[in-house]
């Protein structure tokens, strides 16, 4: 899980996504409307290629001297949704052709799969919607494509009604196997239960074929071929499940939390010598590795920083001062003079510079070679240690330790959040818990979630039924959370300003600020 090598660049919207140059360590990437090769440590590509926003790129085929781009584009009146292929040639960049196929499917829709052999190529393989009718096709030839029926394709006999609801997807199997036949797995229902074929394509002569080489009914499952072994991983929101079948059998179901970092999204299988792993990719922007049986991931990269889209820093709880420990010490009662809270304050004062010091520049144990300790949750003497409280556009609102970088807690939102605020600080008189907010929106809402800003733990969740166009703080408190109100500037159907917490106290407690507001409705000239 540690950092090999990294490359950024701005990539402003669009598609991402990456795969290795075959016999190589250098990477071709689409990066927003870009796609670029980039070999390990550099920080210019190798070449790049503008894309002119021709698709959605969402796979890269690299074969022998060929690169070929994939990309779903959008349905229009005049045309059905199809893919866009772009042939590139590997080693300069420069465009070979480009071409449209496929018709009426998408990349990640379920019937189509992209199969490469290192002998024979790279094919498109997808099921017309409605239609018992296959389609393959051999990227870089422009027009050719053949069909093949439902029947041959899988060897298996299903009526009409299980074959227009089958879904088809690409399959993980033991590292090499896939270089001669490429295999996929094809998922029906019949009679309430599920039931999946590997299905694996071969070549005699000139003339592709297609054979079942394995069907079960555990759709977390997979089960061996003859002589050959056949791996699958099926993802969920709660994980991954995963079967291994061969010479060494393994096994297991790899379950985490979801609501913290969201829904497993892609899942890979990997070998570190005869062992398997399962590397998966949440929702959120975790990264992690699984094995065995064990719930605990081998390893795990945080990667939802990278999606950062806001952040606001809350100031801890002060500590509690050396008097007043004393104090509970010996007797609650027990008011030390004013002298000797004067001595212990500068005492304590002394204990914390030296603390901040020593751990700020590594002196002592751990250091930064060392574990971080957990998240802070009390403040400093002199107010420097705070907790950093971001949201990301993946969904996840975390927090981290500011001195060092220390993991306190996350939560997945499921909505991408823009916004995050902290409407209610630490308070050292108080028990009430410090709250962070995180605003998102979507086409016709806006969603808040308040969080305690120490545990993440979720206060309330609200959905508001406008999309606001601006979010800012607005100059008073809620006099019965005691929380900063949040005001949300709606431009449709009539601009108004809406109020957050929407309380008939909250409201009240804004007009008696009795403070003009003044706020705008747009970015562009001639914006209200």
């Amino acid at each position: 899980g540690a950092l090999a090598w990294g490359f950024s660049q701005a990539a402003g919207g669009g598609a991402r996504t990456a795969t290795f140059v075959r016999d190589s360590d250098d990477v071709i990437a689409v990066l927003g409307d870009e796609l670029v090769r980039v070999a390990p440590g550099s920080n210019t590509p190798a070449w790049s290629l503008a894309l002119n926003g021709t698709a959605a790129y969402k796979r890269i085929v690299v074969h022998g001297k060929s690169v070929f781009a994939i990309g779903n584009v959008a349905s229009t009146r005049q045309a059905k949704q199809q893919l866009h292929v772009v042939e590139v040639d590997t080693a300069s960049g420069a465009v070979k052709t480009q071409y449209s196929t496929a018709e009426g499917v998408s990349l990640g829709g379920g019937s189509l799969v992209v199969l490469e052999s290192r002998e024979y190529g790279a094919y498109l393989v997808w099921r017309e919607s409605d239609n018992i009718v296959w389609h393959i096709h051999r990227l870089g030839m422009t027009s050719p494509m053949w069909e093949i029926y439902h029947a041959k394709m899988v060897e298996v006999a299903l009526m009409p009604p299980d074959m227009l609801t089958s879904t088809i997807a690409e399959l993980d199997t033991d590292p090499g196997l896939n270089d001669a036949t490429p295999r996929f797995t094809l998922t029906y229902t019949r009679d309430g239960t599920q039931k999946t074929v590997v299905v694996e394509m071969y070549r005699t002569g000139d003339k592709l074929e297609m054979r079942k080489i394995a069907s079960f009914t555990d759709s977390a499952a997979v089960a061996a071929g003859a002589q050959r072994t056949v791996a699958a991983v099926r993802t969920s929101a709660d994980g991954v499940a995963w079967r291994v079948r061969g010479g060494a059998k393994h096994s297991g179901d790899a379950v985490y939390e979801s609501s913290t970092y969201g829904g497993v999204t892609h899942a890979a299988l990997v070998f570190v010598g005869s062992a398997p792993r399962i590397v998966v990719q949440t929702r959120g922007g975790l990264l992690a590795a699984l094995a065995g049986d064990s719930r605990e991931p081998v390893w795990t990269r945080d990667e939802s920083l990278a999606h950062a889209a806001d952040m606001a820093l809350l100031a801890l709880p002060p500590p509690a001062s050396s008097a007043e420990h004393a104090a509970k010490e010996t007797d609650p009662s027990v008011q030390p003079s004013a002298a000797i809270r004067f001595v212990l304050r500068w005492v304590a004062t002394a204990q914390a510079l030296v603390e901040s010091v020593t751990s700020g520049f590594g002196i002592g144990s751990g250091g930064h070679g060392g574990e971080h300790a957990a998240a802070p949750t009390e403040g400093d003497h002199f107010g420097f240690r705070r907790l950093a409280v971001f949201g990301s556009t993946t969904g996840v609102v975390a927090a981290v330790g500011s001195q060092d970088g220390a993991h306190a807690w996350a939560h997945y939102l499921k909505t991408r959040v823009e916004r995050v605020f902290i409407t209610r600080g630490s308070q050292a008189l108080s028990s009430a818990a410090p709250i962070a907010v995180a605003v998102g929106r979507t086409r016709n809402a806006t969603v808040v979630t308040a969080l305690d800003a120490l545990t993440g733990k979720v206060v309330s969740r609200d959905t508001l039924p406008f999309a606001y166009t601006r979010v800012f703080e607005l100059p008073a408190s809620d006099p019965v959370s005691g929380q900063r109100l949040l005001g949300f500037a709606v431009a449709e159907p009539t601009p108004r300003l809406a109020v957050w917490p929407a309380t008939v106290e909250a409201v009240r407690a804004l007009g008696a600020a009795n403070v003009p507001l003044y706020f705008e409705l747009g970015d562009g000239a001639g914006s209200t």
